[in-house]
């Protein structure tokens, strides 16, 4: 079930099928997921239902699993947000929580998203990470072309884009032909950054041009608050020459075995983690092939476990 923006995925990949859904904002607020009953009555009930992000407010199928695909609905009260933002993630958050107790499995990106799921049974648990095979492929030392500039991708208000330009500044300190990149949607940059003569902003890039910018970046910044996974920080690193990103959970997990420093950026009161490229042979990367094959190797443990409970009350 995907939105109807996504209908091209039905020509990528023939052999699946796809029911496009497309919901009024007041329709979520008051009945989410009414289309559910209409496609049951298609397909019946699933040996899998995956809700990325999505409430359970129900069980669907003989397997209900439940995925944390943002962490804002439960941890938002020091992030800079509108008061409208804060209260959407927080009714969002309500509705989760309410609602686990219809999921079979509940995963999370990072373990610092799964500490913030507050269940009785932990074993319902999972760290469910996203494939990086872009990042597996590059892994080793690469003769790109590098030209002289620093990377940030993302311009939400979580990304600290102020923060990203102080540790800019810092490196053009000793280097003053450096330009600052900003890829993302470019009306939610400061205005006062758009200004910087030294800041080229490139709105928002499909993932191959991301990549392409930070296979040549010198520096990739990332300074953001909060995030579900070390994904964006993974392409980061393994792509760019040198990276800066904040020392938040997730980026401590990705470097748990890879050299790097802290690093004190003037007018900054956050710690900086600095890598090298060089030094990410040693990153714990897994392939969407090893992610597809634990997910599986899952929903075969609870559907045999299931089975056996109802034997047992037979």
């Amino acid at each position: 079930m995907v939105h109807p923006s996504c209908g091209e995925l039905a020509d990528l990949f023939p052999n699946n099928y796809y029911f496009r859904v497309l919901q009024p904002k007041y329709q979520r607020i008051f009945d989410d997921c009414n289309y559910l009953d209409e496609i049951r009555t298609q397909i019946g009930s699933p040996d899998l239902y995956y809700a990325y992000g999505i409430p359970i407010y129900e069980r669907i199928g003989r397997v209900n699993w439940f995925h944390l695909s943002n962490v804002l609905p439960l941890y938002s009260g020091q992030i800079p947000l509108s008061q409208f933002e804060k209260l959407n993630f927080r009714y969002l958050g309500w509705r989760i929580r309410s609602n686990y107790r219809h999921a079979d499995v509940i995963s999370a990106e990072s373990r610092f998203s799964l500490n913030l799921i507050n269940v009785t049974e932990p074993d319902r648990l999972c760290l469910s990470v996203n494939g990086s095979d872009d990042e597996l492929q590059r892994l080793s030392p690469s003769s790109n072309d590098i030209e002289n500039v620093a990377t940030v991708v993302g311009t939400y208000k979580y990304k600290a884009l102020d923060d990203s330009f102080r540790v800019f500044e810092m490196l053009r300190a000793s280097n003053r032909e450096l330009k600052l990149v900003m890829i993302g949607d470019v009306r939610t940059i400061p205005t006062a950054l758009r200004a910087q003569e030294c800041v080229l902003t490139t709105g928002v890039l499909k993932r191959g041009e991301v990549i392409k910018q930070l296979m040549k970046s010198k520096y990739y910044i990332s300074t953001t608050l909060i995030e579900n996974s070390y994904n964006a920080a993974s392409e980061g690193v393994v792509f760019a020459e040198e990276s800066y990103i904040s020392d938040i959970g997730p980026h401590r997990e990705l470097l748990a075995k890879v050299p790097f420093a802290e690093v004190s950026v003037p007018n900054m009161s956050r710690r900086i983690l600095q890598v090298r490229r060089e030094n990410t042979g040693t990153l714990q990367l897994k392939s969407w092939g090893e992610v597809v094959a634990d997910m599986l190797s899952r929903v075969a443990r609870q559907t045999t476990a299931a089975e056996s409970k109802f034997d047992s009350r037979r």
